[in-house]
């Protein structure tokens, strides 16, 4: 599932390489949901001892809380089950994909001619970062994580 999340983000930085906004939004899409179903699967294949450390490795995370909530609004169109740490995701001025994350606003493409893009993602606190960074930081501390509790990565 790491090795999947891993070519999700390969996919993402050469798709904003190339300013292709639906291959994009598909490949964040789906690092979003690679991230989050490791989450899923190291609950089931960990002793319930390190299991139990998951949900607040997670919850302590910035980076795996934002692909969290974009596969959670992807999936479910509005999260009920929690508080989503992410607001938005935007590329960069041009291009704005709403928490809600419906399958219509990941087709939005920048203006024709307009500066090059990159894709950020906007926290509850205003504060913004490149989805890029916080996707290698994701993969990396899943690969921490995994390595702490003797997992093969």
């Amino acid at each position: 599932m790491l090795a999947k999340a891993e070519r999700d983000l390969a996919r993402l930085g050469a798709a904003e390489e190339a300013q292709d906004a639906t291959a994009a939004s598909d490949a964040m899409f789906d690092l979003a949901v690679s991230l989050t179903s490791l989450r899923d699967w190291l609950k089931e294949h960990l002793p319930a001892s390190a299991a139990s450390q998951v949900d607040p490795y997670v919850a302590a995370s910035l980076s795996l809380t934002s692909y969290r909530d974009i596969a959670n609004g992807g999936k479910h169109r509005v999260i009920r089950r929690y508080v989503p740490k992410t607001n938005e995701v935007t590329a960069s001025a041009t291009v704005i994909i709403n928490a809600a994350l419906t399958a219509e606003h990941f087709t939005q493409n920048p203006q024709p001619g307009s500066a090059p893009w990159r894709l950020k993602i906007v926290s509850a606190d205003q504060s913004r970062h490149r989805a890029l960074d916080l996707g290698q930081t994701a993969i990396r501390e899943w690969r921490d994580f995994m390595s702490l509790h003797r997992m093969g990565s």
